[in-house]
């Protein structure tokens, strides 16, 4: 996503990534991973950019944490 007047996308993908994280655990990836699949079928290039960016902050959120059995972090 285009850096546009300073404006730092990343915050607001840590914060629905927090969100997600908080409401749904370790299954907020599989949602994050769903929101990818709709949005590439949709052929919407803003929302993939978007979730890709949440999905990003989830995944670095799942690293520094422990990763609970049974779950795969790629």
């Amino acid at each position: 996503m285009p850096d546009v007047q300073g404006f730092d996308p990343e915050i607001y993908f840590g914060i629905a990534a927090e969100g997600l994280l908080r409401d749904f655990g370790v299954k907020a990836l599989y949602y994050a991973d769903e929101a990818l699949k709709k949005m590439r079928a949709l052929d919407d290039v803003d929302g993939l950019d978007i979730w890709h960016g949440i999905h990003r902050q989830i995944l670095a959120r799942l690293k520094a944490q422990h990763v609970p059995a049974g779950v795969t972090v790629h």
